[in-house]
């Protein structure tokens, strides 16, 4: 019951950040629109300010939970819910993929994919992100480790965009502060085994959302009521990083 409660206390208080920095954000996007005379932010010519890619999909289920659970199907999921949040609170979101599918061939650059699917995958996401002319870029994922002991939630930025520093501190924070209390993890560097954050030249980040090798952890990113309260967050951090960006 008392967890019930803390639940309930975190997710009205989240609730009433992201308000917060929805109005805020979209105060600050209404006045710089106003003097650049673009188009109202639900508008169909928006300009795409987050792009939130869904890590793996189609034949690549990335890491597999410890009951089978694949995390292609859990950063769907989640990326889907980060992305309703933001478009609801007028930052406008486009998601590089919004189905079980591969992206390796989402140009046609190629006839024939074979042994450059996976570096094809992860350049067209990238791409997508570039050619949007995007803010900010959201990769999520989920994480495995040999000790199933270990679990939380880790952000990593590309080191290519000083603002990445900014968007992955808030996302680990608002992680922290209302669903993780546990968790003192630290954000880090992604270094060339990265792809998506060593290729991306806006701010970039990769989110761990949790372990599916921890049981207990797995249970819960299963859920659709634990993945609300993660999208919650990491919405809410991304509309008070771009709030926030420098450049």
């Amino acid at each position: 019951m008392k967890n019930k409660i803390k639940w309930l206390a975190a997710f009205i208080a989240l609730s009433v950040v992201m308000v917060f920095t929805c109005v805020i954000f979209g105060a600050l996007n209404g006045i710089e629109q106003e003097g650049a005379g673009a188009v109202a932010a639900t508008g169909d010519d928006e300009p795409i300010a987050v792009v939130i890619d869904p890590g793996h999909g189609g034949e690549d289920g990335g890491c597999i939970g410890t009951d089978g659970t694949l995390e292609k199907e859990l950063n769907l999921s989640v990326a889907i819910k980060v992305c309703d949040i933001l478009n609801s609170c007028g930052i406008n979101a486009a998601l590089t993929r919004d189905s079980d599918t591969a992206l390796y061939d989402l140009y046609g650059d190629l006839h024939d994919y074979t042994n450059v699917k996976k570096t094809y995958d992860l350049k067209n996401r990238v791409r997508f992100a570039k050619e949007s002319d995007c803010k900010l870029f959201v990769s999520i994922h989920m994480n495995k480790f040999p000790q199933s002991s270990t679990e939380g939630l880790q952000v990593y930025y590309s080191p290519n965009d000083s603002d990445s520093i900014t968007a992955a501190l808030r996302i680990q924070e608002y992680v922290k502060n209302y669903i993780q209390p546990q968790n003192d993890r630290e954000i880090k560097r992604g270094g060339s085994n990265i792809y998506v954050l060593h290729r991306s030249q806006m701010a970039a980040v990769l989110v761990e959302c949790g372990f599916l090798s921890n049981s207990d952890e797995l249970e819960l990113l299963k859920t659709e009521d634990y993945q609300k309260k993660l999208a919650l967050c990491i919405a809410a951090a991304i509309s008070d990083s771009l709030a926030n960006f420098q450049t």
